[in-house]
């Protein structure tokens, strides 16, 4: 496995009816950058549930992968944990 770096970003996301956007960033362990941005979305959804809105019906909210680089396991700080900052849109 490789650890990976990831940095995302979601929007349209309704939460208290409220329309709500996000930042996403972490550093997990998969075999490529693919598993890798997938795997920091369901480690978020757990403390988030509210991301699970961009598994709906069209339209739905949208979650996009900006960054995903490869890093040194040893300069990663927290391998397997993601923080998510959400922000009014």
């Amino acid at each position: 496995m490789k650890v990976w770096q990831v940095y995302g970003e979601g929007e349209a996301f309704v939460i208290d009816g409220k329309k709500m956007a996000f930042e996403l960033s972490g550093c997990v362990e998969a075999e490529d950058a693919i598993t890798a941005f997938s795997r920091a979305c369901e480690l978020a959804v757990r403390d988030h549930p509210a991301l699970a809105q961009a598994a709906g019906p069209f339209p739905r909210p949208v979650v996009n992968p900006l960054e995903i680089q490869e890093v040194d396991a040893g300069l990663a700080v927290e391998v397997g944990k993601v923080q998510l900052d959400w922000l009014e849109s």
